[in-house]
């Protein structure tokens, strides 16, 4: 398990510096295909994954997440633009994130990273879609939401982070006053 959360969770933060290193490129090279970084980063994630253990348990769910609510956004807010999947893909996040027991801070430092690297990969593959190319707000709606989504993820991950250590204190005896 720990094999599959390594891959997973380098392949959201490979997929978020492919996306970043696109973004940082694309204005003075004018050139659009520099958005196959991505699934480049992606690669030298999984890559990376077999050389380092790292043992994280919140981060690595947040890079299928960000694909899940992508996802769910692409194909059920796009066509109807009803505001109800933005909320649901928002509610899940949070409730997943809250769910997901981080292993230390540092793994609710990632959580966000991932979740965008999932996100960015789906975009990347749902870009010539239809619906998505014809509403001229779906783009920029859709990264709103993954950002959002990726601050409420990082936000829930740090709260149960903060309350499994408040917890741990309590019981050691540190919490009495």
């Amino acid at each position: 398990m720990r094999g599959l959360n390594d891959a997973l969770l380098m392949s959201g933060v490979g997929s978020f510096v492919g996306f970043l290193v696109a973004v940082l490129l694309y204005e003075p090279l004018k050139n659009e295909s520099m958005v196959y970084l991505i699934p480049v980063g992606l690669l030298i994630g999984l890559f990376l994954s077999g050389k380092l253990k790292l043992g994280f348990r919140a981060s690595p769910y947040a890079f299928p997440l960000g694909i899940l609510v992508a996802l769910l956004l692409v194909f059920l807010w796009v066509p109807s633009t009803s505001l109800m999947p933005l909320y649901l893909a928002l509610g899940v996040t949070v409730g997943a994130m809250l769910y997901l027991r981080p292993s230390n801070l540092w793994d609710s430092f990632l959580v966000p990273i991932t979740y965008i690297g999932g996100f960015v990969l789906v975009m990347l593959l749902v870009k010539n879609y239809p619906p998505v190319r014809e509403n001229e707000y779906a783009v920029p709606v859709l990264f709103s939401v993954a950002g959002s989504g990726a601050v409420l993820a990082f936000l829930s991950s740090l709260a149960r982070w903060g309350f499994e250590f408040a917890r741990k204190l309590a019981s050691s005896g540190g919490g009495n006053v």
